[in-house]
């Protein structure tokens, strides 16, 4: 008898190691997948986030880094595109929004890599070219200006340059006039590249810097 409840119990012994031996078998196939899933996910947004950048409105250029440096330190690298539109950038970006004086390169690129726009014009164009920036600014960002930054930048070598991510839009103004057809590409830029970097889940509510802390 004593014989018969041993091996009744070794069975029930076996029985449960084997299930226990089952589930953590089923939760290391659920972890594999989930992480095979993850990757792939990963895998095709960026996939498709550099697709998005090589096409479309302006001109494409390849990334030349996102190393974060210091604020108010001295770029590690040399950039490919005036304005700059990747590589070396302080640890913090700056507030979005409109900015009425110039604003260090450094900053506005970690805009970029969270996906922003940033609208750079030469401080010579007319205020009636800016204002109808800043209204294009108020239209697609919102008050807040929600994914894009504006500022005069006197290094630029055309009158108006829109930045995202490896991505720049630029042109002149002939006479001076700011045409529609010039107001629309802007807008296109703005809607097709926002939130095309490599950070662009960050979301717009986080907030920056004050840029003139670093002047």
């Amino acid at each position: 008898m004593d014989g018969e409840n041993t091996s009744r119990n070794e069975v029930k012994k076996q029985r449960v190691e084997q299930a226990i031996q089952r589930n953590k078998t089923k939760k290391v196939l659920w972890v594999v997948f989930t992480l095979v899933i993850l990757a792939g996910a990963a895998g095709g947004a960026v996939w498709y986030n550099q697709r998005n950048i090589a096409e479309g409105p302006g001109v494409f250029y390849p990334e030349v880094g996102k190393e974060h440096i210091p604020l108010g330190s001295p770029p590690s690298v040399s950039y490919n595109s005036n304005p700059p539109s990747s590589g070396a950038h302080f640890n913090s970006p700056a507030n979005w929004g409109v900015y009425d004086y110039e604003v260090r390169d450094q900053i506005f690129i970690h805009n970029l890599e969270h996906g922003g726009v940033w609208i750079a014009y030469r401080p010579t164009i007319s205020q009636e070219a800016v204002g109808a920036l800043q209204s294009i600014v108020d239209e697609v960002g919102g008050a807040r200006g929600a994914k894009i930054v504006m500022a005069p930048r006197p290094l630029n070598d055309a009158d108006i340059a829109v930045v995202a991510w490896s991505r720049v839009l630029k042109f002149d103004l002939a006479d001076s006039v700011f045409t529609e057809q010039q107001k629309e590409d802007v807008r296109e830029f703005y809607l097709q590249f926002r939130n095309s970097g490599p950070e662009g889940f960050v979301p717009s509510t986080i907030p920056g810097i004050d840029p003139k802390s670093v002047q």
